[in-house]
């Protein structure tokens, strides 16, 4: 699970990159350091992406 010291400790890379937590939920870190959140999910037979922001 990702926890707000787990978040707090990740460092920002050359590319975006995904950390998943679970049941589709992710934290996406930027290269400048900024955290979005997000959720995958199929609805009728697509993949769907909601991002709740900064």
């Amino acid at each position: 699970m990702l926890t707000d010291l787990a978040l707090k400790r990740l460092k920002p890379n050359e590319k975006t990159y995904k950390i998943a937590d679970r049941d589709g939920m992710y934290a996406a870190i930027s290269p400048a350091g900024q955290t979005a959140f997000g959720y995958d999910y199929r609805l009728h037979g697509r993949h769907e992406t909601l991002t709740f922001g900064k």
